[in-house]
């Protein structure tokens, strides 16, 4: 049997409104009665974030990200970055895994919440509109109620959404070729149907079209090394070849510039190159690359505090969309 308030209520004596009060956090009610809600709820099980009432608040908040843990330099600088921010506003943060062969979301944040967590974040590319929207009525039936944002860029978010401005990404990367005066420039895009690759290739296509580029080398990459290393033998055998190429993501850019290296083609003599992230690779390539810097414990901390400013109003925002300020570092890449 799935405990609810009115099991609460019924045990304790107090409305079904004072329990819900109570165990949200509000502290207009004697500490009595807190006391004694608190003690059934915990008796009958009904998961709640004790800490998220006062008397029992140590007032440091506990956040949890969630994401799916892969290799690679993209997935390290994001959680450096978020354990970088955390520390800095004092948040105490767990990450656990959302791969999708173990347990479903809800699952996880419902065991979470028995654990007593203030907040999540989460930080899973993979999710989809059906994948939120089904997330949001499934603790909606359970009468779940926790603070949460996402990291992942969809097409009409309905969490608050934190993300990087790619759009800006992408004007940036081409308005750099502009000013060396290319005027044939092409682009690697990111994985087809995802939004973060539709951003980014459109703020580039956007400058090009008011800027008179010529985006005339175009192919369709899925941000792995190996679409990089392989979007070399189109740009080979292409009858225009552009005098810069900009890659949807760093790691796309590197295996460009290997395979370009292994044929005998000097970057950025032949072709100049522009990736996107500024992971630690950009410094490890010869040339280092070029690439739009995104700053992960910014967007870290922009995260967390957006949790904060929902726990603290006890609002339930779905709908919030932030973009992260993205910057450009020149490097060797381009000439």
């Amino acid at each position: 049997m799935r405990i609810t308030l009115k099991h609460i209520a019924e045990k304790t004596g107090y409305s079904i409104s004072t329990v819900s009060r109570v165990l949200n956090g509000t502290n207009k009610i004697s500490l009595d009665v807190q006391r004694r809600i608190v003690q059934v709820a915990e008796e009958l099980e009904y998961p709640f974030n004790k800490n998220q009432i006062p008397m029992y608040s140590n007032g440091t908040k506990d956040i949890v990200l969630i994401s799916e843990l892969a290799h690679g330099e993209f997935y390290a600088s994001a959680y450096t970055g978020y354990f970088n921010a955390a520390a800095k506003l004092d948040v105490n943060l767990s990450m656990i895994s959302a791969n999708q062969h173990e347990r479903s979301l809800f699952d996880i944040i419902t065991a979470r919440i028995q654990h007593q967590v203030d907040g999540i974040a989460l930080f899973v590319p993979t999710m989809e509109h059906k994948d939120y929207k089904k997330l949001l009525e499934d603790l909606d039936k359970a009468q779940i109620s926790i603070p949460i944002i996402s990291n992942g860029v969809i097409e009409n978010p309905i969490l608050p959404t934190i993300t990087f401005d790619g759009y800006s990404g992408g004007f940036i990367a081409a308005e750099c070729f502009d000013q060396r005066n290319m005027q044939k420039v092409g682009i690697v895009k990111g994985p087809s149907g995802k939004a973060e690759s539709s951003f980014r290739a459109n703020g580039f296509k956007d400058y090009c079209m008011h800027h008179n580029l010529e985006v005339v080398w175009e192919v369709q990459g899925d941000f792995t090394f190996d679409s990089g290393y392989k979007s070399f033998e189109f740009f080979q055998h292409s009858i225009q070849q552009p005098q810069g190429i900009f890659f949807s993501n760093d790691l796309m850019a590197a295996g460009f510039i290997i395979a370009a290296s292994n044929a005998g083609l000097q970057i950025p003599r032949d072709v100049s190159i522009i990736g996107y992230d500024n992971l630690p690779v950009c410094y490890q390539l010869q040339p280092n690359l070029s690439s739009v810097k995104t700053d992960f414990e910014e967007l870290g901390r922009l995260s967390i505090q957006t949790l904060l400013d929902i726990i603290e109003r006890k609002d339930r925002i779905r709908t919030t969309l932030s973009l992260v300020p993205v910057s450009f570092h020149r490097k060797n890449s381009v000439a």
